[in-house]
C-alpha cells in the first residue's frame, strides 16, 4: 500500500532539535504497572514501529522517578528509577524522548496537606475520581508546586521535551458525570480582583458575570501555560515544550472520538486540527495525537488500521506530522492498527524531507474563530447570539463543503488575524470565508476590511460581525465591507421556505429552488450591490392539494458588492449549517460557486469518481509543490475499513514543470500534453488507495 521509493530520511540521532523536523512520536500514557515493563525493549520497540519520538511518564500525579518532594506520591509499583532507564534506552536507540506531566490532579498526599489547592464547587466537594483529585488553576498545586516538580525532574534527568496533559479548568469527570464550576477561594478573589465581581452562580449568560468568567478562565489558563514556560526555560532552556494555545514550542492536540458524542461522525477532526495548527503556529512544528483506542472507557479496544491511515493523511495533507498514543506501553491485547500505522511511519520516515519546511498554498482561507466555534480551547461566547445555535453547524458545513468541492483551502483564526501579522497572513489569501463568524473584536474587523478593500474577496454568511468578542450585541455591523446598509433584522422559523433560482444564476442545470431553513436576515443592499436568488417565504406543505407557491419575494439569497479593490459577498441564511445538516449538493454548489467565481483559477484541481480531499503546500526551499489525494470511500460514517482503490483520477496544477512523482505509489507521473488554456497542466494518477502524495517541481 505505500511504496518507500527511494527517498532517505533526513533525520539523525540529534535527539535535541526532534520538534524542529517532522517527527514520529509514540505516546505511551503509563499505568503503574507499565514501570515494570523493559525500557529497552520499548524503546526498541518503538523505533522499529518507525517512531523515532518516545512520550514517557515523569510525574505529576505519580512519579515515575524516585521523587524527594513529599507531596509528590511516587508510582508504588515502580522498581528503581523507570524515567532514567527509559531515558537511557531510548537515546540509545537515537530516539528522543518527551516527558509527560500530569499536574491536572494529585494523590491524596497532596489534597490532605492542602485541600485549598483543589477544585472545590458550590457544595463544598472536592472534584476526586479514584482517589485524584483536580488541582484548581489558581491553586497552589498548579501555581507552585507544580513548579518544583518541574524542577527537580527536569534538574535532574536529560528530557528532550516536555508535555502536560489537561491543561486547564474541569467541571466533568471522567465518566463524563457534570461536577460544577470551582467555588474556591483562589478563583473568588482572583476573579474579584480581575473584573471586580463575585463569581457567576451558573454557567450560562442570564448571568451578569458568565461572559467575564469565559475570558477568566482563558486569561488564567494561558498565565499559567506563561508561567510553566517561562519556569522550564529557566530551568532547561533547551527542553522543548509542547503547546496548543498560548506559550509552546510546538503546536501539539488531539485526534480522538467518543462513543457518545452526537452522530454524524466529523471524519475531518485530523485535517481540521492540522489546519488551525498551521494557521496558529505560523511556522511552528504541529501534531494531533491520534489515539489508538475508541474511547476512555474502552482504552484498550483498537480503531481500524484504515481510521489510523485516514487520520495520518489528513495531518499530513495539511502540514502536521505523525503522532499515535497509546494507553500503556506496545505491548497491546488489540494491535488491529498497529500493522498500518507502522507502515505509514515507515513511509513518513522514508519521505521525512519531503515534508520538511511545508507552507500552506492555497488561495481560500476559512475563518476559525475561537469565541465562537467549539473546540481549542473556547466556543463559549457562540452561545449568547440567537444563532449560535449554529456556530458549529455553520463552521462544519462551510469545512464539509469545500472539502466536498475538492477545494484547497487553509485556516485562519481570529488571534493571530487580530495580531501584528494579521494583514500579513491575511495577505496570503484571495478568498476569505467566515461562517457564521457572529463575535467579533474590533481589532479583526479591522483587519478584514482591509484586506477586503485591497483586494480580497470575502464571503460571510448568516449574523457575521452583528456581535462584539464577548458576544453583545451592536448596533451595526461591525464590517464595513459588508455590503448592507443598517443592521439586519432576523426573521425565525423559515421552515417550508425555498430560494428562487433564476436562469443562469448557479451551475446547477435546470433547477430552480434551493431549500431554506433555520433564520433569514432581512438586509437593504448598498447602492450598486448585485444580487443572487429571490427568497420565497415559509411556503404551505400540507395538505397536498394547499401545497404551491402563494408569494414569492425580492428578498435575496446572496448580495454582492465592492469595497475599494476587492469585494465581499453578505449570504443571509444559514446556507452553510444547512449543508452541515442536509448534504444537498446544490446547497454546497451555492456556497462555493460564490467563492470561485469571484477569484482566480484555483492552483490544483482534480477529475474523476470519488470522495476526495485535495490539499496543496509549497517547499520553498527546493522550489517543489506537494499535493495530497485523501480517499475516504472506506468511510460511512463511524466506520472506518480500507478504502478501495480510486481509478482513473486526472489532476491539474498550475506553475509547475515535468513529471511527478507519486509517493505512495512510488511511480513517475508524466504530463499529458501541454497546458491548457487556463495553464493547467494535466496528469494521469496511479489508482489511489488510502492516499497519494504527488510532488512536483515548479523550476
Amino acid at each position: 500500500m505505500l511504496h518507500e521509493h527511494e527517498q532517505r530520511s533526513v533525520a539523525g540521532t540529534d535527539t535535541k532539535t526532534w520538534w524542529q523536523r517532522p517527527y514520529r512520536m509514540v505516546q505511551t500514557n503509563l499505568r503503574q504497572p507499565d514501570a515494570l515493563y523493559d525500557q529497552k525493549k520499548l524503546a526498541r520497540e518503538v523505533k522499529e514501529f518507525g517512531a523515532d519520538v518516545l512520550l514517557y511518564n515523569i510525574g505529576g500525579i505519580y512519579a515515575f522517578y524516585p521523587t524527594k518532594l513529599e507531596l509528590h506520591a511516587i508510582n508504588p509499583l515502580m522498581q528503581g528509577d523507570a524515567l532514567g532507564d527509559a531515558i537511557e534506552a531510548a537515546h540509545s536507540e537515537g530516539i528522543a524522548l518527551v516527558g509527560r506531566f500530569d499536574m491536572s490532579k494529585a494523590t491524596r498526599l497532596g489534597y490532605e496537606a492542602h485541600p485549598d489547592w483543589f477544585v472545590h464547587n458550590a457544595k463544598g466537594e472536592s472534584l476526586e475520581y479514584n482517589g485524584t483529585y483536580q488541582a484548581c488553576v489558581n491553586g497552589g498545586w498548579y501555581q507552585d508546586y507544580s513548579l518544583q516538580i518541574i524542577s527537580e525532574s527536569l534538574g535532574k534527568y536529560d528530557v528532550d521535551g516536555v508535555f502536560f496533559n489537561m491543561f486547564g479548568y474541569t467541571n466533568f469527570n471522567y465518566s463524563g458525570l457534570y461536577f460544577g464550576t470551582c467555588v474556591c477561594e483562589n478563583c473568588r478573589r482572583r476573579f474579584h480582583d480581575m473584573y471586580g465581581k463575585p463569581l457567576p452562580l451558573k454557567e450560562d449568560f442570564s448571568d451578569p458575570s458568565y461572559a467575564d468568567y469565559l475570558e477568566f478562565k482563558d486569561r488564567t489558563s494561558l498565565e499559567l501555560r506563561a508561567k510553566v514556560y517561562k519556569h522550564i526555560k529557566q530551568v532547561a532552556p533547551k527542553v522543548a515544550m509542547t503547546g496548543h494555545r498560548g506559550d509552546s514550542d510546538l503546536i501539539r492536540m488531539e485526534t480522538q472520538r467518543a462513543v457518545d458524542r452526537p452522530q454524524p461522525e466529523w471524519p475531518y477532526q485530523a485535517g481540521e486540527q492540522a489546519r488551525w495548527g498551521q494557521a496558529y503556529g505560523q511556522g511552528k512544528t504541529v501534531s494531533s495525537t491520534s489515539a489508538n483506542f475508541i474511547d476512555f472507557a474502552w482504552r484498550f479496544v483498537s480503531e481500524t488500521g484504515a481510521y489510523q491511515l485516514a487520520r495520518g493523511a489528513q495531518q499530513l495533507a495539511s502540514g502536521a506530522t505523525l503522532d499515535f498514543y497509546l494507553l500503556g506501553v506496545m505491548d497491546q491485547d488489540d494491535k488491529s492498527a498497529f500493522a498500518d500505522t507502522s507502515k505509514l511511519f515507515h513511509w513518513h520516515k522514508a519521505n521525512e524531507a519531503n515534508y520538511s519546511g511545508l507552507k500552506p498554498a492555497s488561495k481560500i482561507a476559512l475563518y476559525h474563530s475561537h469565541a465562537v466555534v467549539p473546540g481549542h480551547g473556547a466556543g463559549g461566547y457562540a452561545k449568547r447570539p440567537a444563532s449560535g445555535q449554529y456556530a458549529e453547524a455553520s463552521f462544519r458545513g462551510a469545512y464539509r463543503a469545500l472539502v466536498e468541492a475538492r477545494l484547497p483551502f487553509d485556516l485562519v483564526v481570529d488571534e493571530i488575524i487580530a495580531g501584528k501579522d494579521g494583514a500579513k497572513v491575511l495577505g496570503q489569501y484571495e478568498a476569505l470565508v467566515l461562517p457564521n463568524v457572529t463575535c467579533m473584536s474590533d481589532a479583526e474587523v479591522k483587519a478584514i476590511d482591509a484586506w477586503v478593500k485591497a483586494g480580497g474577496v470575502l464571503m460571510a454568511t448568516g449574523e457575521t460581525g452583528l456581535y462584539d468578542e464577548k458576544g453583545a450585541p451592536r448596533d451595526k455591523p461591525a464590517l464595513a465591507s459588508l455590503p448592507i446598509t443598517g443592521k439586519p433584522m432576523a426573521r425565525q422559523y423559515m421552515k417550508g421556505a425555498y430560494f428562487r433560482v433564476r436562469p443562469g444564476e448557479l451551475p446547477i442545470g435546470d433547477v430552480k429552488l434551493l431549500m431554506m431553513d433555520h433564520a433569514y436576515y432581512v438586509a437593504e443592499p448598498t447602492k450598486g450591490a448585485e444580487t443572487l436568488l429571490t427568497l420565497l417565504p415559509p411556503q404551505r406543505f400540507g395538505p397536498p392539494e394547499l401545497c404551491f407557491p402563494d408569494y414569492e419575494s425580492e428578498m435575496p439569497g446572496a448580495i454582492i458588492g465592492a469595497h475599494g479593490k476587492g469585494k465581499a459577498i453578505y449570504v443571509p441564511w444559514h446556507a452553510d449549517a444547512l449543508y452541515y445538516r442536509d448534504s444537498l449538493p446544490h446547497t454546497r454548489t451555492f456556497l462555493t460557486d460564490l467563492v470561485v467565481r469571484n477569484i482566480s483559477a484555483v492552483p490544483v484541481k482534480v477529475e474523476g469518481p470519488g470522495a476526495l480531499e485535495l490539499t496543496i503546500q509549497a517547499q520553498p526551499e527546493t522550489g517543489k509543490l506537494l499535493v495530497h489525494l485523501i480517499n475516504y470511500s472506506g468511510q460511512r460514517n463511524n466506520l472506518y475499513e480500507d478504502a478501495p482503490p480510486l481509478h482513473g483520477l486526472r489532476i491539474g496544477i498550475k506553475g509547475v514543470t515535468g513529471s511527478g512523482t507519486a509517493l505512495v505509489a512510488g511511480k513517475t507521473v508524466a504530463p499529458e500534453g501541454k497546458a491548457d488554456g487556463q495553464g493547467y497542466l494535466w496528469y494521469a494518477l496511479p489508482p489511489v488507495t488510502a492516499f497519494e502524495a504527488i510532488q512536483f517541481s515548479t523550476k
